[in-house]
């Protein structure tokens, strides 16, 4: 039944009382008339017509008026039922938050596409969309904030395509576009170029710059795909094998993506299973090295060793932590293991990667690694925190603050992966972290001149802020040469030593110390 916007008595008096009045006219006007008869019940009907004449004439008169109101009546009616059966029905095919097509809608249109495309062979793409740390920015600022920030996100999808296409809240902070007649894949590739370029643009929310940038996944059409639940269970698989490369990315569908989403179900299942038990996790550490050539610290990476797919890589496990939000177990146990070993060679500094899932809500962060490491015996001084861009784009204020209470408490704090963002530099002049670690590519790129002079630039002007600098990702002799001769710090790479466990890296440091004597 369709809702009525308008109170239903009003709609009753509009049609009764129309039908009041005529009843009341005609009530009266046959009394009359029965009266006046009755009186000349010799009248021959000529002498009746005229008695009736002054009367019937105003009576009809007055009932065709009051006819005429009724089916006015019945009009306005009949048009407030059917603006109120199109108002069902768009709420019923519209996502109430943000305004766009919902997933009933998207699938119904999906199935128009697919039938052109049987048809007459018109193309059409399928892309599923998520905003990337979304979850950790709707915990921190609020759901209020939350809601303003996916309506400005899906404004801003809707700007970006044709009026031909659809763009749909899928739920959450996921959205779906159908991209109609597509002649090309590049088509889909440059929709999904302008999609990651102007998403990476800050949202202002209130008095803070948030950064939402998006992973896309694209399904072509194609005659292996039936119906449009096909369609957006392979954008969702293209969507997780994009965050499994790295998010802020795109990917497009492959039928061998059935087995990788498979494949993650069954490792979301399992590592939670791995954390309640610590079966298959390790930590290991990979030293680093001063220009002397000893051993000045650690960096502590997470390892987990299926018992049926073997060693996972780190940055998948971490993901899949992240997106089943036990994120905060999985840290916990890398930073015990770290404060352990940190205890066990009290002259080392013993580095740890932060994921931004945990910089979330209104937590004392500062607070609860510092009773971690407390417990452990460990001074927080020793204990150094990595951090990358990926968190800072999110919400700056927040993190400025978190920052400063982490190095408050006494951790030192690292910015990661520094130079593959595009606004390190800005980050550099706001954020008051210790020490820089210059990506990896700057390693594999040493025998290019302009990588070396960008090596040596941001080694200046990281020292001229106080910080000292780490070069990861060393494998050769010449990428050591460089980084030495840059004004790096300190070195890790392969070059040195793979990821070892606790007691091999004991081993590996009396080695240093037999060599070294």
């Amino acid at each position: 039944m369709y809702r009525i916007t308008c109170d239903g008595m009003a709609y009753r008096w509009k049609l009764l009382s129309p039908m009041v009045s005529a009843a009341i006219v005609l009530i009266v006007v046959t009394n009359y008339l029965i009266l006046h008869i009755a009186g000349r019940p010799d009248a021959s009907a000529s002498e009746l017509a005229w008695l009736l004449l002054p009367i019937a004439l105003p009576t009809t008169i007055v009932v065709i008026l009051v006819m005429s109101s009724l089916y006015h009546a019945l009009q306005e009616v009949i048009g407030e039922l059917e603006r109120g059966r199109l108002d069902a029905l768009s709420q019923a095919q519209h996502d109430p938050l943000t305004g766009l097509a919902n997933k009933r809608l998207l699938q119904q249109r999906v199935d128009q596409a697919i039938s052109r495309f049987n048809r007459g062979r018109e193309k059409f793409a399928v892309l599923m969309l998520d905003l990337d740390d979304f979850k950790r920015v709707n915990d921190l600022l609020g759901h209020q904030s939350g809601d303003e920030l996916l309506r400005e996100a899906a404004a801003r999808l809707a700007s970006l395509v044709r009026d031909t296409d659809t763009v749909a809240r899928f739920g959450g902070d996921e959205f779906l576009i159908l991209q109609s007649t597509v002649d090309r894949p590049t088509d889909v590739r440059r929709l999904c170029a302008r999609i990651n370029e102007d998403m990476q643009r800050a949202y202002r929310v209130g008095d803070r710059d948030v950064r939402l940038p998006v992973t896309i996944g694209a399904v072509l059409a194609n005659d292996d795909l039936g119906d449009a639940a096909d369609y957006v269970r392979a954008a969702d698989m293209a969507l997780y094998a994009a965050k499994a490369g790295g998010k802020n990315c795109s990917r497009f569908f492959s039928q061998e993506m059935d087995a990788l989403l498979q494949r993650r179900d069954r490792l979301e299942t399992d590592l939670k299973l791995a954390l309640a038990t610590g079966e298959g996790l390790n930590v290991h550490f990979q030293p680093q090295l001063a220009a002397d050539g000893k051993v000045v610290g650690a960096e502590a990476l997470f390892r987990w060793t299926h018992s049926e797919f073997g060693d996972i890589a780190a940055v998948e496990a971490i993901a899949i932590a992240e997106e089943c939000r036990f994120i905060d177990i999985l840290a916990e146990r890398v930073l015990r293991d770290a404060a352990r070993f940190a205890r066990s060679w009290p002259s080392l500094s013993v580095a740890v990667n932060m994921s931004p899932a945990q910089f979330t809500g209104s937590r004392d962060l500062a607070a609860e690694l510092g009773r971690i490491v407390s417990e452990e015996g460990v001074s927080p001084s020793q204990i150094e925190l990595e951090i990358t861009e990926r968190l800072l784009v999110t919400d700056e204020d927040d993190c400025e603050k978190q920052i400063a209470s982490l190095r408050n408490l006494g951790f030192r704090v690292a910015l990661d992966d520094f130079g593959t963002g595009y606004s390190s530099l800005n980050y550099l002049r706001r954020f008051k972290v210790d020490r820089l670690k210059l990506d990896r590519t700057f390693a594999l790129n040493a025998e290019i001149n302009e990588s070396v002079a960008i090596v040596r630039a941001a080694v200046g002007l990281a020292h001229s802020l106080g910080l000292d600098v780490i070069a990861e990702g060393i494998e050769t002799k010449l990428q050591e040469r460089v980084a030495f001769e840059a004004g790096c710090d300190a070195v890790q790479g392969n070059f040195y030593a793979a990821p070892m466990t606790a007691t091999a890296f004991a081993a590996f440091l009396d080695s240093q110390d037999s060599a070294a004597a």
